[in-house]
């Protein structure tokens, strides 16, 4: 089929001219298909509304997905008015805060072509909480579109582009780069946090299944995440489906991060994560652990049973963060064949033992218990155990063990300030693409957190005082607006300095600090 072609002012647009026929004496066309915008005629690389960027082959009438190097317009289209005065501070402090921050290096390996793309929706993710749909409106009024100027955030290449950073060739890449990074410039710790956390949707592909998680029910993405335990950044994370229970990941977990170079000598673990078979393999590679142990196992109910009621003396009570524990440490067996030394630690939480009294007090009245089965259950309220291969001091304990708050905050932090949720991908590949610029954010904003928790601790606040700065463009510079106090405290604490203005040429853009030197003679 050929293609026919048509030129409009300076722009060229293509058609499949479909067939002639006559009714009543006049010519008609049937099946004539718009293509759209030219963007290379050789290659037959078209745009339009509908399908974004796509090629065409005439030969096999067929529609394919063009290079992630192309833009959507070869030149500014007319009949748009062009911005002068745009939102400034935010992208221009996560711009430079990702290079200082040497994070430039992990985007740059990312195997992506069009990098003012990837770029652009980094900031994207960090800088707003609105669906992608918005993302070419919001570029089209910030100075990002002018940090990234071949920048394609039309909806559809949006799809097309977290569809091939997803892939899981890109993927390896990419994670290949983070952990590099995060080896070399923030902390090489091998002691390893792993959890996972719900991903609620109504998406129809294979990963969302219904999940019963600590009692809960939903239909849901499990997203199984690693967290670096000193440094508190995660180094990876697998999308799993909904109906995959924790206890059948943490063994891949170590061996996914044993390829890339990551020797985990020490695990925190939940109790979901527990089981024999996971708890032999540990002792067999040499990697230390500390878990809560579950309610389920016999062990559990015969320490109770047997060291509940003298446990409550002097000498075991510890104090942690306002909290006041009983806390005493026995050796036990554990593993398949309970022939593994470990560690069993049997507390008694006296704040948690009264919140959970009192519901059950209010529980058996509803449900007219006995006095009997009343008393049973407050003997067992209050009650915890953990368990490890090392032999922690009883004061020692419960500080190693809440480390794994860290994770918490990190899926606090992903889900409230890094696009997380919800869900609005369509394919596994996207949803990695998406799982991907998520984590990006996170361990930008993680970097922010620990850096602002020092002065402020309003993430939300920073970046809208960083917004309230605007610039002017103008065709050879872009002047900047004096930024508010609040800006400029958070500009100093990051070492970043503001430009005065900002030096155009040849499409490269320089910031400047002091006035330009004027030649009397040019004057």
């Amino acid at each position: 089929m050929k293609i026919s072609y048509q030129k409009r002012g300076d722009v060229t647009y293509a058609k499949l001219p479909g067939q002639s026929y006559r009714v009543d004496g006049k010519v008609r066309k049937k099946n004539v298909v718009y293509l759209g915008r030219v963007i290379d005629k050789k290659n037959n690389v078209f745009y339009n509304k509908e399908r974004g960027i796509f090629t065409y082959d005439p030969d096999t009438d067929t529609y394919g997905k063009a290079d992630e190097r192309y833009v959507s317009e070869l030149k500014t289209d007319g009949r748009k008015r062009q911005r002068v005065c745009l939102d400034f501070g935010d992208s221009y402090f996560i711009d430079a805060l990702i290079r200082s921050m040497h994070y430039d290096t992990v985007l740059d390996q990312m195997n992506y072509r069009n990098k003012d793309t990837l770029y652009a929706m980094v900031q994207y993710y960090l800088i707003t909480n609105s669906s992608n749909a918005h993302a070419e409106t919001w570029l089209s009024g910030n100075y990002a579109s002018l940090l990234y100027p071949n920048a394609n955030l039309t909806s559809q290449r949006i799809s097309d582009f977290l569809e091939s950073v997803g892939r899981d060739d890109n993927m390896m890449k990419y994670f290949k780069a983070h952990i590099g990074w995060l080896m070399e410039y923030v902390s090489k710790d091998p002691a390893v946090i792993v959890d996972s956390t719900g991903l609620p949707n109504n998406i129809h592909f294979p990963l969302t299944e219904i999940s019963s998680h600590n009692g809960k029910v939903s239909r849901e993405v499990r997203m199984e995440t690693a967290i670096q335990r000193d440094s508190g950044y995660p180094l990876m994370f697998k999308a799993n489906a909904g109906n995959i229970v924790d206890q059948s990941i943490v063994t891949r977990t170590v061996n996914t991060l044993l390829s890339f170079d990551v020797h985990t000598d020490f695990l925190l673990l939940d109790a979901g994560f527990y089981n024999n078979e996971n708890i032999d393999q540990l002792y067999f590679a040499n990697i230390d652990f500390l878990t809560r142990f579950p309610a389920k196992y016999s062990l559990y109910n015969e320490i109770v049973k047997k060291h509940g009621s003298s446990l409550k003396v002097k000498k075991n009570l510890v104090e942690y963060c306002g909290r006041y524990v009983y806390l005493e440490r026995f050796e036990v067996k554990i593993g398949e064949h309970k022939d593994q030394p470990a560690y069993l630690y049997l507390g008694y939480d006296i704040e948690r033992a009264g919140e959970e009294s009192h519901k059950l007090l209010k529980k058996a009245a509803k449900d007219k218990k006995s006095v009997s089965a009343v008393h049973k259950e407050l003997t067992e309220t209050g009650y915890f155990v953990l368990i490890s291969s090392l032999p922690f001091e009883s004061e020692e304990i419960l500080p190693a063990y809440y480390v794994r708050q860290t994770v918490e905050q990190y899926f606090d932090i992903s889900k409230g300030s890094s696009k997380l949720t919800p869900l609005r991908v369509h394919s596994e590949d996207a949803l990695n693409g998406h799982l991907i610029l998520s984590q990006i954010a996170a361990t930008i904003n993680v970097y922010i957190q620990k850096i602002t928790n020092q002065i402020y601790d309003n993430r939300e606040e920073m970046l809208m005082a960083m917004r309230n700065q605007k610039c002017m463009v103008f065709n050879d510079r872009i002047t900047t607006s004096a930024p508010q106090a609040k800006a400029n405290e958070f500009y100093n604490v990051f070492s970043i300095k503001c430009p005065l203005y900002i030096e155009r040429k040849g499409g490269k853009l320089t910031p400047q600090y002091t006035l330009p030197k004027i030649n009397p003679d040019e004057v």
